[in-house]
């Protein structure tokens, strides 16, 4: 007797694992809204650690020109809604948007749109709202941290509708004016190579001279989306000011530093560090506050 209900129970207990995996397997693979958009080759199951992230858009069908909602959805890795998250550079979540051909760029957040309920921070859906301009493919990438933990996902959606983006153009230009700033970027080393860091100078200058009213962005000297021209790259790191270097190169560990000895006024150098995880054309969007406004810049680098 005792034999056959150990046997009964151990019967029990895998049905019970075996259901817990197919459940878990169907809220990673399943939609959100019935239309989720995943990134290629970014199809393989989960890790059991793992936290999942998805986006949905409403309209199903996004065209270029009309509003639509992108909502993103952030899980446990046991398919629960992700309800501890932590404000990660004054926001919960970060969602960046970028088109095929570069020429469309966004840096939003829930917040931009009104205030974050408790019903969705239960639930874990996050809406922003965008309207694509152009048709053609757009990368999002999302950035959200919990605890002492960051994370960042990437997708693909399509958008349907004229103009048409294209693909990249190759600018490897090193001096360039946004707004009323004209930046430079240069890099060590000279020639970038895959797989090992980086470091990324720039200088502001505006008509009078060396701009050194610059001020900060979201609690950081500054923001850096690094995209690879194929789209399957997403890096968002942050620059820092030469006092800060001591404090190590990953800023998404230093954000309660940052916000503190981030002065109200700087400039005109800004570093970054990065690793370009592969060979290929980059853009690198970066944006900095000037004047109370936020100046998005764009570089392209090859790296070898």
């Amino acid at each position: 007797m005792m034999n056959r209900n150990r046997i009964k129970a151990l019967l029990l207990f895998a049905v019970f694992i075996s259901g817990a995996a197919l459940a878990a397997a169907a809220a990673e693979t399943g939609g959100i809204q019935d239309h989720r958009h995943h990134m290629p080759g970014h199809t393989h199951a989960a890790r059991p650690d793992e936290v999942k992230a998805g986006i949905s858009t409403e309209p199903k069908d996004v065209v270029a020109g009309r509003p639509a909602v992108i909502l993103v959805s952030l899980m446990e890795p046991d398919g629960k809604p992700m309800e501890n998250l932590s404000i990660h550079h004054d926001r919960l979540v970060h969602v960046v948007i970028a088109s095929r051909d570069f020429s469309v760029f966004a840096h939003i957040h829930p917040e931009d749109f009104g205030p974050v309920t408790p019903e969705m921070k239960k639930a874990a859906r996050y809406p922003v709202r965008f309207t694509f301009p152009k048709g053609g493919q757009y990368i999002i990438g999302i950035d959200f941290a919990a605890g002492d933990r960051t994370f960042s996902r990437r997708f693909l959606v399509d958008v349907s509708g004229e103009p048409r983006t294209g693909p990249p153009r190759k600018d490897l230009s090193k001096e360039k004016s946004f707004g009323d700033l004209d930046v430079s970027l240069s890099y060590v080393p000279e020639h970038i190579a895959a797989g090992k860091e980086a470091t990324l100078t720039y200088m502001f200058r505006t008509k009078n001279g060396p701009a050194t009213d610059l001020e900060p962005y979201l609690s950081a000297p500054m923001h850096l989306a690094i995209i690879s021209a194929d789209l399957t790259r997403f890096i968002h790191t942050h620059g820092e000011l030469p006092a800060m270097m001591s404090m190590g190169h990953d800023s998404h560990n230093h954000t309660m530093e940052m916000q503190m000895q981030v002065p109200e006024k700087f400039g005109p150098k800004i570093e970054a560090h990065a690793v370009f995880p592969a060979k290929g054309l980059y853009m690198i969007f970066g944006q900095v506050g000037h004047k109370g406004k936020v100046i998005d810049t764009g570089f392209m680098v090859e790296v070898e």
